[in-house]
């Protein structure tokens, strides 16, 4: 099984198959990553094994975050009828700007245009390519600190405002 990204990145999981997912993933994982591209994102919200495992991250209170156009998965999880729960819960949320016409009609709340990175409660969301690593120094200072972020951006030689 291989995903194709909406720029013919590919990425392979370590789990092959669907059908291989562990029944408590959300046990051996601290996050859920939801990656963007149009054409995974709409693979993602078809699945119900993804809006599953959304679910069950969102519902254990385990971090689940999502960049571009993959916040829509988040948006679909809410939808279906088997949310409930803290996974039934809309929070603010941002996202490629292609989509959020869709996230606002589904009745989550919109962050304004200059937030690249929102995190509501155990939510991180970005808008997109250009965001992706303020969303990914975000999602180390959530999981291992403020310190764990400085040490790896540090020799990255960032800007000072990503």
């Amino acid at each position: 099984m291989c995903c194709r990204c909406s720029r013919g990145v590919k990425i392979i999981p370590d789990i092959p198959s669907p059908h291989e997912i562990p029944d408590r993933l959300v046990d051996a994982a601290d996050i859920l990553i939801l990656p963007g591209g149009a054409p995974g994102a709409k693979t993602f919200c078809q699945s119900e094994d993804v809006l599953r495992l959304i679910r069950e991250f969102r519902n254990e209170g385990k971090w689940v975050a999502a960049i571009c156009a993959g916040t829509t998965a988040l948006v679909e999880s809410v939808k279906s009828s088997r949310a409930e729960g803290e996974a039934a819960k809309k929070c603010k949320v941002t996202s490629h700007p292609s989509v959020k016409q869709e996230i606002v009609d589904a009745g989550w709340t919109y962050a304004d245009d200059s937030e690249r990175v929102v995190v509501d409660g155990k939510i991180i969301t970005s808008r997109g390519p250009g965001t992706a690593m303020l969303f990914s120094l975000t999602i180390v200072e959530k999981l291992a600190g403020k310190a764990k972020r400085d040490e790896i951006q540090g020799p990255m030689i960032c800007a000072e405002t990503l």
